[in-house]
Formats: C-alpha cells, structure tokens, sequence
C-alpha cells in the first residue's frame, strides 16, 4: 500500500497552501508576486509554538511564506482577528517580534491565542439525534472522534439499523453498491475491514451496524424505542433551545416526557412512504397483489408464478433478484419508461475513482452489458448529449437500480421489460392489461412505484423552508435525508457512506460554530432553498426532501466557505479510494461479479433456459479502468494535485 500524500487530519490543523507551480500563494489562494522578482517556491516547514505551553503545530511552507500569510490562515481557523497574534521568535540570545512582511521561518512562538484549536460553542444541554441509522451512527463517531460526547440518540426501533434495512427491505435484500464504500468502519483512523464480500445481506448489514455500535462505545447514548414526538422552539440564536417530547414507540399509552437539548439533528433515512396505487379491476384479479417492500408480500408466494413488477426504480430491479431467488415464473417488468440500471463493474468503476469519472465513460462502460439485452443506454430519456456522445449529462428521477441479475434475467428470457408510457389499464382474473392492450397472464403483480418523503419529519422539525441542509436559517436545526434523482455529468460513487461522512461534518461544524453560518454563510445568499411541494398530484415533496442539485449545490458551497470541511473532502476522497482497492481489487471483484453470475445462471439452466456468459473479461475490465486512469490524470494535472496523482496510481495492479 502506497504511502498517503501528507495531508492535515488534526481538527483545526491549517490547510498546505503551498503551490510549487507559484510563485507565493497566500492563505487566500492569491498570488503575491513583485514585479521584476522571483519569489522562491522552494518547500519548507515552520513549527509554531503557542507562548506558555507545550502546544506545537508544523505546517508546510515555501522559503517566501510571510508571517502575515500564517496569521491569516490561524485566525481563518480559529475565528480571530490576524492582528490580535503576535510571532516572536528568537535571534541569537533575544527574542525579537517578526514584522508581518518578514519570511515566517522555521521556528516561531505565538502570543495571543491559547490552543490550535478554535473553542466551540458551550450549551446547556446535549445535542439530539434523532435516528439511529447509518448517518446516525456515522454522526455518533464524528462527534467522539473530536471528542464530544454531550449528544443523545433517539430511535423508534429496539436495535439500531435504520429504517431503510428494518423496513424497506426483505430477509433477501442485499447490498447494491459495495461493500467498500458502505460500512462504519469508514474513516481514516479506523482499520480497513476484512471482509471483502461486495455484497451483504440485509441481516449481515444489521448486524454489522449493531457490532459497531457496540465495538465504539455508541450504545450507551442510544436511547432506543423511543419516539420523539414533538419539538419546541425556544430562545434565538445561540440561546435556542429544543423541548423535545419523548413517547415509547409502538405504546400510545405511555407516559409522555420532556427532553431539552440545545441542537436537534435529524436523519429520517430513505424516502420512507411507499408511493400507492389502486388499478381498476384489482378485485377481479383473484393472485397475489401487494408491495415488494416492508414484508408486506410473502415471496414464497410466487414460486413458480409468472410475476409482473411494476415500476423501473432501484428497488423494482432488486425485486427481480428476489423472485429469482424465490423460483418464480415468468418475470414482466412493467413500466412507463425505463431508467438506467447500473451493472455492478461499472457501480465499481465510479466507486474506486479519484476525480469523477465521466458520465460518457460511466455510459459507455455500460455496452457490453446493454449489448446483452439489445438496449441503447445513449437513448434513454434521462441522458442528454451532443450528435457524438462527446459530453453528456444523465438527469433522472429514481436512483439507478444496481445489479448484474437485471440484465442476466433480459438475456436468458427470464424477464421481459415492457415499457409503456399509458401505464396500466386495468386486471382482469389472472390478467395485467398494459395501456396499450396487451395482455400479460400473470399470477402475482408486485407494486414498486417508489417512495415519497413523509409530511411528519416537516411537521417535527417546524420546517418552512430547508435552507440547504438546515431549518428556517437555524444551524442546530439539521435535517438530512439522501437527495432524490441523479442530476450529473460525472460521478464520483454510487454508494452512501461517502455522503455520510461529509453530512456528518458538515452537522457537526455548525453545531459547534453556529456563528460561521450567520457571518460567512448566510450573508452570501448562495445556499439553495426548498419548501414542500405538493404540484405533484399524488406525490407530495416535504421541504426535507431535496434533488441531487439542491444537494450537490450545498456542498460545494459550504467546502468552499468552510476551510476544515474542504480538507476533509480531500481526506475522504482518499479513503474511498484506498478502501475499494484494498477491498475489492479489479481482478477480484470481477470473479465475484462473475461467480454471481454463474450462479443464477445455474438456476436458469434447470429451468430449461439459455443464455450468454457474464459479459466482462478482465481485459474488458482493465480496459474502461485504463480509459477512467487517462481522464484521472488529466484532471489532477490540470487541478495542480500530483500528489494525489501519485497517491491513486500507486494503488494501481501491476500487469
């Protein structure tokens, strides 16, 4: 394993803002050179002392660095004014003040500042977590990580989890995206996990979650079955506080309680509500008719039926793998139009990636999949490109759905997609008539219209608007559920602990320097907003559930406002990619894809089915790999960041 290019993990440490290819870049990013001299851009380091303590910090430099370059970088840090800090530093047998025009040099003591790291805010009372799912529990460790441990957990169910896992999915469920990029042991003090398996079940998820909350010391802050209510508002500013109302969950008779707390953070998991439709006729249907979600269906139910699925998000082509894994019939696959589904090499290709990669490569890494099933990915509704498919940018409502099973099933005549843009008309005994007259006969009709965002999370947090990720303005009021739809020209994942990480961050820096939100956020008027939306006949949006734009707009922005969160950004970048080439190396991962495969073509084999072979060699494999590296290097060339360059190359196989 290659070695990390240095970069700065302590909780306030200042950003490197050497760049050798200038010629003195200040604390700013910008460029301070006299006309007619060569400043010289030759590394350095500088270790700072703080007077009357053993508190030291090294940063990186170049020999022009100026003191008054290092006091605006610290007062950037810590909140202060550069000209309250004072540099001595010592000339023979004196100590002499620097002038803030003088070189830094290598060692200088400060006066005026206490510690390294900015004081936070102090409150009264503990920080709320309501939700004890992946971003729950991710937000549990960032805070112990710095060392806060005055904050309390709130869940509805008796374990943690999350609602996506206890509800949304059935005991067949697995994983789409890999394991790499979906787990807690995701940060860089922690060690990278073992086991290398892409794809675990749903009960192997929950019970990774569980032995980490206990590995980490979490569960002693979870206060489980329990139901926050309700919330009152008090105070403003740094003087709010929060009246939560606490009811054990699932006992509306039991006593209510208070709980006060001086920041509510809210992390309500997916899309929670199943989008429900009656078609005319279901009573004549006389078969199975239910969701393919919450346990709401026995699948043990369509073996050997012929299943209609309808819908053409995420969760519609997992439900394909389930009614593989249950023997079901003939699979119809009934929707309006069709969304992208991602096979999982390509899942894997964008996951390992360093700068994004490309929407035209993340498509054209799709061909020899779509190939297989004889569908053209360019002409989807959701991609819009030039006449060359040169450029292109993917704009879709769902999610892509993740998985090889959907086009292995295509292939060897097990699943048809039927798209129809009238929907259904109505059922019949036995019957699915589409809107445009045919007639499926089918046993078994599975409902996956998707999800919508539930009203109550609105209406607990008092939100009137969500002003990016925060409440009505208010930095302790956070809310976060992953944004909806994909809205992108390139991709750097498809997998959620990445973005957990980052909201966590970003919570957690509010929640102790909420005056960054009213000085150097609002002012700028640049995060987006949202209020409910309910244009949409039958699919009311909460003002919590946001777009990938909406999302993607507020981080971009704040990394930019927020120096330590921009680091971090960098810092996980790292993580991700070291995780999935440690995890899952390309030779390995495609033997698992293929031995997926194999396996369920076994199954179709005894069904008395036929079909291709999986669709990706190695050399397939390597080549997209080596057409993302090419795109890579271009775009940290032209970022200025060899170092990263290095960094992600050294990771590369050798052939």
């Amino acid at each position: 394993m290659p070695a990390r290019p240095p970069i700065y993990m302590g909780q306030y440490d200042p950003a490197n803002f050497r760049d050798e290819s200038r010629k003195l870049v200040k604390a700013d990013g910008q460029q301070v050179v006299k006309p007619g001299h060569e400043w010289s851009t030759s590394a350095s380091e500088t270790e700072l002392r703080i007077a009357g303590s053993e508190l030291t910090l090294t940063i990186p430099t170049i020999v022009a660095t100026t003191v008054w370059d290092v006091k605006e970088l610290i007062a950037s840090r810590l909140g202060v004014a550069p000209d309250t800090m004072t540099f001595i530093a010592k000339q023979g047998c004196y100590w002499r003040e620097k002038r803030d025009c003088e070189e830094i040099g290598k060692k200088v003591t400060i006066k005026g500042i206490k510690s390294f790291e900015r004081s936070r805010t102090e409150y009264p009372h503990p920080i709320g977590i309501i939700g004890a799912g992946h971003i729950g529990l991710r937000q549990a460790m960032i805070f112990m990580k710095y060392k806060c441990y005055d904050f309390v957990i709130f869940d509805k169910k008796p374990k943690v989890g999350g609602q996506s896992w206890w509800d949304q999915a059935n005991t067949t469920s697995k994983l789409q995206t890999e394991t790499g990029v979906y787990h807690l042991g995701w940060d860089e003090t922690l060690p990278i996990p073992k086991n290398d398996y892409p794809w675990p079940s749903r009960n192997e998820l929950l019970d990774h979650f569980q032995e980490m909350a206990a590995e980490y010391g979490i569960l002693p802050y979870c206060k489980m079955s329990t139901e926050v209510k309700d919330l009152i508002v008090e105070g403003r500013r740094e003087l709010t506080t929060y009246e939560l109302t606490l009811q054990k969950a699932d006992d509306p008779t039991a006593k209510e309680e208070r709980f006060m707390t001086s920041g509510v953070m809210l992390y309500p998991g997916n899309l929670s509500l199943p989008r429900r439709e009656t078609y005319k006729g279901e009573e004549e249907f006389g078969g199975v008719i239910g969701y393919g979600m919450f346990d709401e269906l026995k699948y043990s139910e369509v073996k050997g039926k012929n299943v209609a699925i309808i819908g053409h998000g995420a969760f519609a082509v997992e439900n394909v793998r389930t009614c593989c894994e249950y023997d079901s019939g003939k699979i119809y696959l009934v929707c309006r139009r069709k969304n992208i589904s991602c096979p999982r090499y390509v899942s894997w290709l964008a996951n390992q990636s360093c700068s994004p990669l490309s929407a035209v490569t993340f498509l054209n890494a799709m061909k020899p999949m779509y190939d297989l099933v004889g569908f053209d990915v360019w002409e989807y509704y959701s991609i819009q490109s030039n006449a060359a498919r040169s450029q292109c940018t993917i704009m879709q409502k769902a999610r892509f759905g993740i998985g090889d099973i959907y086009f292995l099933a295509i292939s060897w005549g097990k699943l048809e997609v039927i798209e129809d843009p009238l929907g259904i008309k109505r059922l019949g005994k036995g019957m699915l008539q589409c809107g445009s007259g045919r007639k499926l006969e089918v046993d078994c009709i599975l409902k996956l219209l998707g999800f919508v965002g539930n009203p109550e999370n609105d209406r607990l947090m008092k939100v009137k608007e969500l002003v990016g990720f925060w409440v009505n303005d208010d930095p302790k009021r956070y809310i976060v559920a992953e944004p909806v739809s994909v809205m992108a020209s390139n991709f750097g994942g498809t997998s959620f602990s990445p973005g957990a990480i980052a909201w966590s961050e970003y919570g957690m820096w509010f929640m102790h320097h909420p005056q960054d939100f009213w000085d150097k956020v609002m002012p700028t008027g640049m995060l987006p907003r949202h209020k409910a939306d309910d244009s949409d006949e039958g699919s009311y949006r909460p003002a919590y559930v946001v777009d990938a734009r909406h999302g993607t707009s507020t981080m971009v922005f704040i990394g930019a406002a927020i120096p330590f969160l921009s680091e971090r950004g960098g810092t996980n970048t790292q993580i991700k990619v070291e995780r999935m080439w440690a995890m899952h190396p390309i030779e390995k991962f495609i033997e698992y894809c293929k031995e997926d495969w194999n396996h369920y073509c076994e199954k179709f084999r005894e069904e008395g089915l036929s079909g291709p072979e999986f669709p990706y060699s190695s050399e397939q494999a390597h080549k997209y790999l080596d057409v993302y590296r090419a795109e890579n290097k271009a775009a940290l060339t032209k970022a200025g960041a060899p170092e990263m360059l290095q960094f992600y190359e050294g990771l590369m196989p050798k052939r």
